[in-house]
């Protein structure tokens, strides 16, 4: 038996979970599908998505939700880095603090939204507050994995914290770190839970994303076509995000 031949079971499933309905929501993106008249579905050709250019609401789902990915994701880096640094010089405090700090990760989306809804409805805190952790994670690893030796090295020849942190310590936790922002960039990017159980993309249209505006059409409007074409796009920016993040990685690494 060849060897490839145990991967069947896995490949199998993978494409019906992932490849069967990518390709159904690409056909479909194509059809004047409407749920309550399905005996009217008809091939309408790029008609869905001449219809999405001329969408305001589309504009507007797309730009919150480019500034919910940047600004969620910069601090989440950010804060990631700052608490790691200082659980890297304070390693007392790991032991003390892991359960702690990991506390957002383990409670599921829909118990931490129901608590800042209590609390503070602001969509992009609570996201910064439950995976910020992640990469604190991610970060915290990678910086225990640096060679102490060109550390030391570097304090002995008279070089500053800063030098050191951004001369030797970033560019040798950049592979460590693209991987950290690219899992995140794709969350940020589908992120659906927390806006509707908070907001519903309200009031009004005030904290719609993509992912909501989305769903809203497919499953409140019941329009599948225009909601595949919509979902074709938001997978279509989710790629090309995730491809300048290799691409980074790579120039950088390079």
């Amino acid at each position: 038996m060849l060897p490839a031949s145990f991967l069947a079971p896995a490949l199998i499933v993978l494409v019906a979970i992932n490849v069967v309905p990518l390709f159904y929501t690409v056909t479909t993106s194509f059809e004047d599908y409407y749920l309550p008249k399905v005996a009217s579905r008809h091939f309408n050709g790029l008609g869905n998505y001449a219809e999405l250019l001329a969408d305001d609401r589309f504009w507007g789902a797309l730009g919150r939700t480019l500034l919910f990915v940047t600004v969620a994701l910069a601090i989440e880096v950010a804060l990631g880095f700052g608490v790691a640094l200082m659980l890297i010089r304070q390693k007392r405090l790991v032991g003390l603090l892991r359960g702690f700090i990991l506390l957002p990760i383990i409670i599921t989306p829909i118990a931490v939204t129901f608590v800042w809804r209590l609390m503070l409805p602001a969509l992009i805190l609570v996201e910064i507050w439950q995976h910020t952790p992640e990469l604190m994670l991610i970060i915290f690893t990678g910086l225990l994995t640096l060679p102490k030796e060109v550390i030391e090295a570097a304090v002995v020849d008279g070089a500053r914290a800063s030098q050191i942190f951004f001369a030797i310590k970033l560019p040798l936790l950049r592979p460590i770190l693209m991987v950290g922002v690219l899992f995140r960039t794709i969350d940020l990017f589908k992120t659906f839970d927390l806006f509707y159980i908070l907001t519903r993309g309200g009031p009004g249209v005030s904290t719609e994303t993509l992912a909501v505006y989305t769903y809203t059409v497919g499953f409140s409007f019941l329009r599948l076509g225009y909601g595949s074409a919509l979902a074709l796009v938001l997978f279509l920016i989710i790629l090309a995000a995730s491809f300048l993040i290799v691409r980074w990685g790579d120039v950088r690494l390079g």
